[in-house]
């Protein structure tokens, strides 16, 4: 009977060790694949945020509107010479973006030829660093 008894408490050690080993096999594999499907691009910085951004900025071309077309009559005048309501037409656009839009509305109007209202600069800075 102890002979019986050792052999099957052998048996279900061979098993549970078996067992184990597969379950080993398969999370490694799923790690090794889990890796493979999220590791980023070799090239990037890990700051997907300001590859991003480096990326829009080296397209030229490129210009995004904000539903802001009517600053566009704004177009090479100082930033200097603007009058309090065309002044709160950039405010009232600058402030209903999100915070992670400010920087590529600002390089939009850049590119559209448009000078932010120099009271506006500090306040679009502003409104970056909080977010």
């Amino acid at each position: 009977m102890e002979l019986i008894v050792g052999i099957i408490v052998g048996l279900f050690t061979v098993i549970g060790i078996a067992v184990l080993v597969k379950v080993n096999r398969d999370r490694k594999k799923a790690n090794t694949i889990a890796e493979k499907t999220s590791a980023p691009a070799s090239d990037c910085c890990g700051a997907h945020e300001v590859c991003e951004f480096d990326l829009i900025k080296a397209d030229e071309n490129r210009i995004e509107y904000y539903d802001d077309e009517e600053l566009d009559e704004y177009k090479n005048i100082n930033e200097n010479t603007y009058s309090g309501n065309q002044i709160d037409q950039f405010r009232d656009v600058l402030y209903t973006l999100k915070t992670d839009e400010i920087r590529y509305w600002l390089l939009s109007i850049e590119r559209r030829k448009i000078n932010l209202p120099g009271i506006l600069v500090s306040e679009a800075r502003m409104l970056m660093a909080e977010g």
